[in-house]
């Protein structure tokens, strides 16, 4: 099986990303985390990538349309990828799937927010219902 994983390092207005894409077979996966608003250096990125490799959470998409590609000589690729990153940066199916992680993420918080507002209005409910019956309990 071929893995191929893409590490690009886009600066996002006030903060650096760097969003690593994978393809293995018939899955594609986004992955991205926040390196800081300064310039990243040469040192960060390959600890990123060697060590801290966990700190990646990736969003998995299936797709049935990915194309197995053959060897490619190394010169042609660095060429490849040299121009890539001077007219394009992160490819739009990574936007698309870091958009949908980020919305899946907000629904669940959404989710876990109403359902603490839920107990919480709950449990007021029933101490305002305990308090009311010990005050008309009687002597």
């Amino acid at each position: 099986m071929v893995i191929r994983s893409c590490l690009t390092i886009v600066f996002d207005g006030s903060f650096y990303k760097a969003i690593l894409e994978r393809h293995n077979g018939k899955d594609y996966s986004v992955a991205s985390v926040i390196l800081g608003s300064s310039e990243p250096k040469t040192s960060l990125i390959l600890k990123l990538v060697n060590n801290d490799y966990q700190r990646f959470h990736f969003h998995h998409v299936t797709d049935k349309t990915i194309k197995i590609s053959k060897h490619v000589n190394p010169k042609r690729a660095q060429r490849l990828a040299n121009k890539v990153m001077k007219h394009q940066g992160i490819s739009t199916k990574a936007q698309s799937t870091l958009q949908k992680q980020f919305e899946e993420k907000k629904k669940l918080r959404k989710a876990e927010c109403s359902a603490k507002k839920r107990l919480s209005n709950i449990l007021r409910y029933q101490k305002r219902v305990a308090k009311r019956r010990k005050k008309h309990r009687g002597h």
